[in-house]
């Protein structure tokens, strides 16, 4: 009863403590009765008050007792969350502790003070920062408020995320977990740090950094490698959900990165925590996210005209079978009719096609500049046989009764214009090339094929200039020479 009664102290008791209690504890104690009891931040002009305040400052700035500082430091951060209008002067008071490496964090035993130093840590830039805030994120185990502010406040610190990955894996790397599954151990607070990465990296403005893919493949790899996989199946799922979805937000967020096949390396490694075998039920959404995200990279590539072998063989790693990856490829190709034809090949094949055939096609690229003018030429051609067939017959009756001495030239240059187009539309067979709509013919508009000439689109246009486009080996319209014009 006497620890109760103790507990539930006056007001005046509470400012005595605050002012003149000799252990950090009660001084603690003190500043939580005068917390909960509203007696701040009004009354914070009391003279009690502001000696406690000065007492956490003296003790923030060092000495023999490492506890002690924390803990004032801690205290003093958390007097200036309810008393807000000291804030400038608390932080002027905790520069002189912030000179020097402040003690590690893992001295104080309640997360809630660990959770005040980080925002204490927060208000300055030392360069010993940056290390000092990953070792506490490394050594965290349960607070998760304060791995929170711990990562919001350590990506601050550098400047970009691929520092940041590459700062915080050797304290990883450094743990040793007094467990029988340390594998397990370290998983776990990797996959808890990852969560809270992930939060931290959406709202940040980091950045990727170089080689960003290979600093969070090695910040999985290097620390379990160090101490063992973890055993746990349960474990093992949670860790790659956290690594997949880490990435997914990476690349969703840094648009440079997307394309990057190194990206996806932490996939593999995945993969291969599972003993290669197909990925679980319970890892599908999250794995179609990051499918999705390489398909929206190999289209933006495609667009382009760029073929990347390695990012196509991410569907291989993230799919179960590679017939899965297959399909979605060709997915591609008919979801997306504007990719070049190089592109929808390469992606129907699932590979680049031999170095000749790809010096040809650079070739035929060289020289299609002449295809448009063979495409129209082609449509001149067969309006002008269209009239030679049909006025023959009836122009050459005539001139054979009134003017029988043009009768035979203009049947010779009948037939020569006859032949004239019979050889352009061999030419254009050749080239595959084709016309695609008819002059007056009412079509659906394809912003791939046509331009519009009108000011009021609709879903059906009339042609007035065919599209020039090159046949597939299909017999279906590919790549677009020059483009048709609608009305």
């Amino acid at each position: 009863m006497a620890e109760v009664g103790k507990s539930e102290i006056s007001i005046e008791e509470a400012l005595a403590e605050f002012a003149n209690g000799e252990s950090p504890e009660v001084r603690r104690s003190a500043l939580s009765t005068l917390i909960a009891s509203k007696y701040l931040p009004k009354q914070a002009d009391s003279q009690q008050v502001a000696i406690g305040r000065d007492r956490l400052l003296q003790d923030a700035a060092g000495g023999a007792d490492q506890g002690r500082q924390l803990l004032a430091i801690a205290e003093v951060i958390r007097l200036s969350q309810v008393v807000k209008r000291w804030q400038p002067q608390i932080k002027k008071g905790l520069e002189s502790a912030f000179n020097a490496e402040i003690p590690a964090m893992s001295l104080l035993p309640e997360a809630d003070d660990r959770l005040n130093v980080a925002r204490a840590c927060a208000q300055f830039d030392s360069t010993w920062l940056p290390g000092y805030l990953a070792k506490a994120i490394a050594e965290e185990e349960q607070g998760e408020k304060a791995r929170t502010e711990l990562i919001a406040t350590y990506l601050t610190k550098h400047a970009s995320l691929a520092s940041a990955f590459r700062t915080l894996t050797p304290q990883f790397q450094n743990l040793r977990p007094g467990t029988e599954e340390p594998g397990d151990s370290i998983a776990k607070r990797l996959t808890r740090t990852l969560a809270a990465l992930r939060v931290a990296v959406i709202e940040s403005e980091l950045d990727a950094g170089d080689d960003l893919g290979k600093a969070i493949n090695d910040f999985l790899a290097l620390p379990l490698s160090s101490v063992g996989k973890p055993q746990d199946d349960k474990t093992k799922i949670e860790l790659i959900r956290e690594a997949v979805l880490t990435v997914h937000d990476l690349v969703r967020t840094r648009i440079s990165v997307v394309a990057d096949p190194a990206m996806y390396l932490i996939v593999g490694y995945c993969r291969r925590l599972l003993g290669g075998s197909t990925w679980p039920d319970e890892l599908r959404k999250p794995l179609d996210r990051l499918i999705s995200n390489v398909c929206e990279a190999l289209v933006l590539l495609g667009r382009q005209g760029r073929c990347d072998q390695g990012l196509l063989e991410q569907l291989d790693v993230l799919c179960n079978y590679p017939e899965r990856a297959r399909v979605l490829a060709k997915d591609l190709v008919t979801k997306h009719p504007e990719l070049p034809e190089e592109v929808r090949d390469w992606l129907a094949r699932g590979r680049a096609r031999p170095t000749r055939e790809a010096r040809s096609t650079a070739l035929e690229i060289a020289s299609s500049s002449a295809d448009a003018s063979i495409g129209l030429a082609l449509q001149s051609a067969r309006q002008a046989r269209q009239m030679s067939t049909g006025l023959r017959d009836q122009l050459i009756s005539s001139l054979e009764i009134y003017e029988p001495m043009l009768a035979s030239a203009t049947s010779e240059c009948l037939n020569r214009t006859i032949a004239l187009a019979v050889q352009v539309e061999q030419v254009a067979n050749l080239r595959r090339v084709a016309l695609f709509g008819t002059i007056g013919e009412e079509v659906d508009v394809s912003t791939k094929f046509f331009e519009l000439v009108g000011e009021k689109p609709r879903q059906r246009m009339v042609v007035k200039q065919p599209a020039v486009v090159r046949m597939r080996d299909d017999g279906t319209p590919g790549d677009v020479i020059l483009k048709g014009l609608v009305d």
